[in-house]
């Protein structure tokens, strides 16, 4: 919870400098808006870590690799976000909505073995 007001207390801070900073400098609007949500990305990298570790002891119980696909698919889902939010935040929508259809294709890449394996235990069960 303090964690929390923390963060809200940075991103309100951030706001208020990138409101002022729009006016005269909107160069160095985005770059305070951009670095806040990657400092705050890497916070939340931090606090994630003991999931992460909780899901890698999962990979015992499945065969093959579930959750480092899941892992993956996440991962690529949430960067592919952050770089269309700074895209549209920089005025970019055109390459917000390419990254975002190429984040949407890559997670599908990575979990193609996943589906793959889920169709042929479907396959399996149906005969």
């Amino acid at each position: 919870m303090i964690l929390l007001c923390k963060l809200a207390a940075a991103v309100l801070v951030a706001a208020v400098l990138t409101l002022l900073l729009k006016k005269d400098q909107p160069a160095f609007a985005l770059l305070v808006s951009v670095c806040t949500a990657a400092g705050l990305l890497a916070v939340a990298m931090r606090q994630i870590e003991p999931l992460l570790a909780w899901l890698r002891t999962l990979e015992v119980y499945f065969q093959g690799q579930s959750p480092a696909v899941l892992l993956r698919a996440l991962g690529i889902a949430l960067v592919a976000q952050f770089a269309a939010d700074t895209c549209r935040e920089a005025g970019l929508c055109a390459a917000s909505t390419a990254i975002e259809l190429c984040g949407r294709v890559l997670v599908l890449l990575q979990a193609l073995p996943l589906l793959r394996s889920l169709l042929g235990s479907f396959a399996d069960y149906l005969q």
